[in-house]
C-alpha cells in the first residue's frame, strides 16, 4: 500500500537524511516522500540536500531558510549584473557557499516549491512552520505557511518573535494550542525536542504533529509515516551523528 512519509527540518544534514530514507524502506514510485522545509543552513551539506531531495523523487514545501536563500541568490545575481547594488541582506558564509554549489536546475526546483500541500486522502495539510487558526487555508499568507509560531491573544493575527533573541511576543499564544479546526497540519520550524515529536489534539478532531526534532542540534530527524486515514501515523527517526550547529534562541 503507498505511504505518505513526511521528514522534518533537514537544515543541510545530508547524511542522516539519506539514513532516514533508507530505514524508513522508501521506496520511489510507490511511496510519496514529502520534506517539510528548511532543506538548507546550518548543516554541513545543504546543496547536497538539495540534490538528493531531487533525484530521490522528494516533494518538499518552502521553508523560511530556503526562501531565504532563494532571496541572497536573487541580490547576489543582481550585484552581478551591477556592482554598484547594495545587497541589503547580512553576509553569511554559509549561504553564499551553498549557492556557489548550486546550479540553475537546483535553484529553479527550490524556487518551485509551494507553501503547502494538501494531503485530502488524510484531511491533512503539510506546511513549514503551519497556519494561522481560523483563517481558511486559501487565506493564509505565505509568510504565515513559512514562518507562525505565535498569535495575539486578542485578534488572532500572527505576531512576530521579539529580536535580538528571538523572544516570544507579550500578549500571545502559540498557534497550535489554538488551533481548533478538524484536520490535522503536519510541521516543522519549531524544534519540539531533540527526542519525540509533539501532538496538539483539539476537540474537534484536528491534530498538529511538529515533527521538528532538532537533527542539526544534535537531535533527531523524524519521519511521520502515513499509510492509511483513520490508522495510528508511524514515527521513525534517527540520531544525528553530531551537533552541527548551537541552539539560537528558542531554536528559531
Amino acid at each position: 500500500m503507498k505511504r505518505t512519509i513526511v521528514i522534518g527540518d533537514v537544515h543541510g544534514c545530508l547524511a542522516e537524511l539519506k539514513e532516514l530514507v533508507d530505514e524508513v524502506g522508501y521506496v520511489r514510485g510507490e511511496d510519496r516522500l514529502i520534506l517539510a522545509g528548511d532543506l538548507v543552513d546550518r548543516g554541513v551539506d545543504s546543496a547536497g540536500v538539495v540534490r538528493y531531495a531531487m533525484k530521490i523523487g522528494a516533494e518538499a514545501v518552502c521553508g523560511n531558510h530556503d526562501n531565504k536563500l532563494l532571496r541572497r541568490s536573487k541580490h547576489l545575481a543582481r550585484q552581478r549584473s551591477n556592482p554598484a547594488y547594495v545587497n541589503p541582506m547580512k553576509p553569511c558564509e554559509d549561504q553564499e557557499n551553498t549557492l556557489a554549489s548550486l546550479g540553475d536546475a537546483e535553484l529553479a526546483w527550490l524556487g518551485s516549491l509551494p507553501y503547502h500541500i494538501k494531503l485530502d486522502e488524510f484531511n491533512a495539510v503539510v506546511a513549514h512552520a503551519g497556519i494561522v487558526p481560523g483563517v481558511p487555508l486559501v487565506r493564509q499568507r505565505d509568510e504565515a505557511f513559512m514562518m507562525v509560531r505565535y498569535v495575539d491573544k486578542d485578534n488572532g493575527k500572527m505576531k512576530h518573535m521579539v529580536m535580538p533573541g528571538y523572544l516570544r511576543p507579550e500578549n500571545s499564544d502559540y498557534w497550535a494550542d489554538k488551533f481548533d479546526s478538524s484536520f490535522d497540519v503536519i510541521f516543522g520550524h519549531n524544534v519540539v525536542g531533540l527526542k519525540d515529536i509533539k501532538v496538539w489534539e483539539n476537540t474537534n478532531g484536528g491534530r498538529c504533529f511538529g515533527i521538528d526534532t532538532g537533527c542539526v542540534f544534535g537531535g533527531r530527524l523524524s519521519a511521520l509515516v502515513m499509510q492509511e486515514r483513520g490508522t495510528p501515523y508511524e514515527v521513525v527517526q534517527v540520531d544525528a551523528l553530531k551537533v552541527y550547529s548551537q541552539t539560537l534562541g528558542d531554536f528559531e
